[in-house]
């Protein structure tokens, strides 16, 4: 018997849900299981009981929270799709707006993170989702793969000035064999969860932290992490840091 599926989005910009799209195993996907519920591409408006349900985008509206448990209610597993999803993401730099992952109003059964999340783990993940396994997420950081981690050495670390690097400052890894960190960029690989195949540092620009961190709350990883630096007081003030993907998490 083939397995239900609700496949929807609450405030995103559909990134995650065009990604999984266009996977070159989802025609596959289509084939083996039965969409009950995905208003990209049907017209079916009721909800009915489901076996999975993959939610994209965070919580910015109070009416998005009864729609959220209307869904949780009928299916029997429930995963975030994407950083907004599972933690809260872009939209938590606003200050007009809340945004708040899924998991602060019911219970999921697991993630799969990024912005958006990266084709091969999208893809073996949906296919081991249609298989009755379990999603599996790497447990190390970004620097255990990054092609410049052999520059980087923890006691040396000192000054960090700048979010970015300038555009005449941006290299390729081939060409750049020296860590963010060390030039006084922030970077945010180590503490961040391994499994884009570090495709911002091989276009020449540092992890943002969009896959989350691998334990705990990205906020208080993050407020650790830059305890072991020198931060110039633009970027102290700059609360753009702390709220880049996540905020914490509020008391309800």
């Amino acid at each position: 018997m083939k397995l239900k599926l609700i496949i929807t989005s609450l405030s995103s910009c559909s990134g995650c849900i065009s990604t999984l799209l266009t996977l070159d195993i989802f025609p596959q996907f289509f084939e083996r299981t039965e969409i009950e519920y995905f208003p990209f591409i049907s017209d079916n408006i009721e909800i009915y009981d489901c076996d999975i349900a993959l939610i994209e985008g965070s919580v910015t509206e109070q009416t998005q929270i009864k729609y959220l448990k209307e869904i949780r209610k009928n299916t029997k597993k429930l995963y975030a799709l994407g950083t907004c999803s599972a933690f809260g993401g872009i939209v938590s730099l606003s200050t007009k707006k809340f945004s708040q992952p899924i998991s602060d109003f019911v219970e999921i059964d697991g993630m799969i993170p990024g912005c958006p999340p990266p084709s091969i783990l999208l893809g073996n993940n949906m296919i081991r989702l249609i298989e009755n396994k379990n999603i599996i997420l790497d447990e190390k950081n970004m620097c255990s793969t990054c092609p410049l981690r052999y520059s980087l050495k923890i006691p040396t670390l000192s000054q960090v000035e700048r979010l970015m690097p300038k555009n005449s400052d941006i290299d390729f890894p081939e060409g750049n064999l020296i860590c963010f960190l060390k030039k006084g960029v922030l970077c945010m690989g180590p503490i961040t969860r391994n499994g884009c195949e570090s495709i911002c540092i091989n276009q020449g620009i540092p992890c943002e932290g969009c896959m989350g961190p691998i334990s705990k709350e990205f906020t208080s990883n993050l407020v650790n992490f830059l305890s072991l630096f020198n931060i110039n007081e633009e970027l102290r003030t700059y609360e753009g840091i702390f709220y880049r993907f996540s905020k914490p998490k509020l008391k309800r």
